[in-house]
């Protein structure tokens, strides 16, 4: 063994041997000689000192490397991955087990498992013969043995990898330098870049992206594109390698971008140590049908915000969804969550949610864990309350949907003194919180209720609409509910003791452990106060009143302020008007001269004599609208909400509009279809009920014969051919013939084929006539045989 390999293994195996050169302290030093545990070294150039040092010094230094005859260092200390083996195939590990046998007979010169003092096999000898002669010999019996691939320098190589890395090393390894095998570095950059930009297209397979990945070779690195580019089967391994699932390609494409831009490792969960740090908000379709304001059927969709220090729901509010119909911008009866959905909620959770009649004893905040004395000392309006914590939001994350953008949101949220913070565009990690409440509601609440549709039109059941299901108001109710009774005293898995971290904790507990340490400063809003979370309109007040969303109201104190000048900058005569979208009867005008209200109502309330919403108006105006009135017909357009609001106490009528509108099946085509059979519904004759026809005993040549003589037609009274008498009118009816008719056209002339066949079959004389008849001779042929 030279010296350069003597010095390797000391180096793989951490040892200092003998004569070795080692870097130390920035000079090249020899090791002369060891003592215990210090190592004295002799320095090799010209202006360095020897020394004399621990072991533990010398190799524990951050330059240490050994050096062989060409002062290059030696690779370190390398540990392989031990659970490697386990994840090797048998057939894998059978042939790396053999190898090892092989080389540890060359390295020791007995094979494994040998007893002691077992003379080594000729050739292997480590005292005769040298690593080189070993490895030849070896080499020439594995060719005798039918190894094909064990030349003298594979088995080298072996021997040098099992010496580095012990058995790991025999097993099948990579290229080094790459982590993917013989694969051009490049071409896994491309396959990565590619992969990355499909998610955001028509989903596709493999298949599709082995083409992009060709054509991105190509234009990439035209001139080495056929070396580097890899086979069909050599892709499909290096897809295996980088975790990238063919079926994942056939995603859907929100799904395949929801995980492109989801949180990267490590994952931080999102903590918050006080009431309101961080509170959550998004909306989501509920899988629900239920019965809107309108009487019809309607999909809906909830927003709802919860906190995340306690996972308390503190606000969950139900919309009808619908696409409504009309040319974009002037669509009408649409409805989904907007902005004003929003701010009604967070107006909802500053204040505590009274308990509504019908509910469970354990609703109740004061039969629940909730510290019901202390905070009704608080603040009064907790008596009667439902057992849901009241919090105030200081800080909200939202999506960028456009409720959560809109002017008015911000505006209210920062008259609140709430700061909102936007999530990452489509990362749901970023308010995941709120994400998994969401799937908790659908498996805890919705699949529970009626008209539950599944969360994929696939997974819908038939007919679900014709069923029985809830009000708008009734499932509000009844969500509320569960939310109280169910979700916010039931223990919560991100709800932890961390002292005893085993026990899981309810919202309302974990809100009540840390009221305790913080406090609690309720935020009561005055209906005066709450004015001034609605929307509003600068609009100018006539002797009319004022028009919004094309309703009129009036009132006399609101005509006080007609051409008045409303002293805001570039207004003029306009003045700020709030309405509320679920209660538009009245409106109010801000006097902020005086911090004061003034309301006015709808002129044609009376014709409703009902509660009613805008939802509610723009249905009615779209019906007035297709019956070809007016939008701006306040008055008929009253009358239908009054309609509306009927029809929805009755509840949805199948019969007064079908659900499901005839279905379109193309324009009709002009096809040649099949004559009636005229013989259809005449039952089949009976064989034995047939009567035969007579039999014809004139001459056949009479009939065929149409210009012979005999077929002349005789003067009135005259004998034909046939014996029979020509324009009598007493001749005797043939026996089994019927009665003849008289011809509309001029009488078929005896013997011929005109006329009807009865004409014809009277022109001769009946079956049975004897010679004596007149037209008997001798010429006659008798066909009436069976034949």
């Amino acid at each position: 063994m030279t010296m350069a390999v003597a010095e390797a293994d000391a180096a793989q195996q951490g040892r200092l041997p003998l004569g070795a050169v080692v870097r130390w302290q920035g000079g090249s030093y020899q090791v002369v000689a060891l003592q215990g545990t210090e190592v004295q070294l002799c320095s090799l150039g010209d202006d360095g000192c020897d020394a004399r040092a621990l072991v533990s010094a010398v190799v524990g230094a951050e330059d240490f490397a050994l050096l062989d005859e060409k002062e290059t260092p030696l690779p370190g200390v390398r540990l392989p991955d031990t659970g490697a083996l386990s994840v090797v195939e048998a057939q894998e590990l059978e042939r790396v087990r053999q190898w090892e046998r092989h080389l540890l007979e060359i390295r020791n010169g007995v094979p494994p498992g040998m007893a002691e003092g077992t003379p080594p096999r000729p050739g292997y000898d480590p005292g005769r013969f040298t690593i080189k002669q070993r490895i030849a010999a070896k080499a020439a019996e594995l060719k005798a043995l039918g190894w094909s691939k064990a030349s003298a320098g594979t088995v080298e190589r072996r021997y040098q990898a099992y010496r580095a890395r012990g058995v790991y090393g025999l097993l099948r390894a990579v290229r080094p330098g790459s982590a993917w095998g013989r694969t051009d570095e490049r071409v896994v950059q491309l396959l990565l870049r590619e992969e990355q930009a499909s998610r955001k297209e028509t989903a596709c397979d493999a298949t599709a992206l082995y083409e992009r990945l060709q054509a991105a070779v190509r234009r990439r690195y035209p001139d080495v594109a056929e070396k580097i580019m890899i086979s069909p089967a050599t892709f499909y391994r290096l897809l295996k390698r980088l975790d990238i699932s063919p079926k994942r390609l056939k995603w859907p494409t929100h799904r395949r971008m929801d995980e492109a831009n989801g949180a990267t490792a490590p994952y931080e969960p999102t903590t918050a140590r006080l009431l309101g740090e961080q509170v959550q908000i998004d909306s989501t379709g509920l899988d629900i049908l239920a019965v809107g304001d309108d009487g019809r059927v309607v999909s809906v969709e909830l927003t709802a915000a919860i906190d995340v220090a306690t996972r308390s729901i503190i606000g969950a509010m139900i919309v009808p969804k619908s696409p409504g119909r009309g040319p974009r911008g002037r669509r009408l009866g649409g409805r989904a969550t907007r902005s004003f959905d929003a701010v009604l909620m967070l107006a909802q959770a500053l204040a505590p949610m009274p308990a509504r009649p019908g509910w469970s004893p354990r609703a109740l905040a004061e039969h629940s864990q909730l510290p019901y004395a202390d905070l009704l000392a608080c603040d009064p309006q907790m008596e009667g309350a439902a057992a849901r914590p009241v919090i105030r939001p200081r800080k909200i994350v939202v999506d960028h949907g456009k409720i959560f953008n809109s002017e008015h949101f911000d505006d209210v949220c920062t008259m609140l003194g709430i700061d909102v913070a936007p999530a990452r565009e489509r990362t749901a990690t970023d308010k995941a919180i709120i994400e998994s409440t969401f799937g908790a509601i659908k498996k805890g609440f919705c699949q529970h209720a009626a008209g539950y549709t599944g969360e994929e039109l696939a997974h819908r059941g038939k007919h679900v609409a014709d069923g029985p299901l809830w009000t708008l108001n009734k499932l509000q109710d009844l969500l509320d509910q569960w939310i109280v009774v169910h979700w916010q005293q039931t223990p919560h898995e991100g709800l932890r003791n961390p002292f005893l971290p085993g026990m899981k904790i309810s919202p309302n507990r974990m809100y009540a452990t840390l009221v305790a340490a913080e406090g609690h400063v309720p935020l009561p809003l005055t209906p005066h106060q709450n004015r001034k979370l609605l929307p509003f309109k600068y609009l100018m007040v006539t002797d009319k009143g004022v028009r919004i969303d094309h309703r009129t109201y009036n009132s006399e104190e609101l005509q006080e302020y007609r051409g008045k000048h409303s002293g805001i900058p570039g207004q003029g005569r306009k003045w700020q008007i709030r309405y509320s979208p679920y209660a538009p009867r009245w409106v109010w005008l801000y006097d902020h001269t005086c911090d004061d209200w003034v309301k006015a109502e709808f002129i044609h309330q009376r014709l409703i004599s009902d509660a009613w919403t805008q939802y509610t108006y723009e249905q009615a105006t779209l019906n007035v609208l297709e019956a070809g009135g007016d939008r701006e017909d306040e008055r008929e357009i009253a009358r239908e909400v009054s309609r509306l609001r009927a029809r929805a106490r009755r509840g949805p009528v199948p019969q007064e509009q079908p659900r499901v509108p005839e279905l379109f099946t193309g324009p009709a085509l002009d096809l040649d279809l099949p004559e009636a059979d005229p013989y259809e519904g005449v039952p089949d004759p009976v064989p034995g009920s047939i009567e035969r026809a007579p039999s014809l005993l004139g001459d056949p040549r009479a009939i065929f014969d149409l210009a012979g003589s005999a077929c002349d037609p005789g003067p009135a009274g005259a004998v034909d051919g046939a014996g029979t008498r020509s324009g009598t009118d007493q001749e005797e009816a043939t026996p089994g013939l019927p009665p003849a008719r008289t011809p509309h056209s001029p009488r078929a002339r005896p013997g011929s084929l005109r006329g009807s066949a009865a004409d014809i079959f009277r022109t001769f004389p009946a079956q049975g006539a004897g010679p004596s008849d007149p037209g008997a001779n001798a010429d006659h042929v008798d066909y009436g045989d069976d034949e």
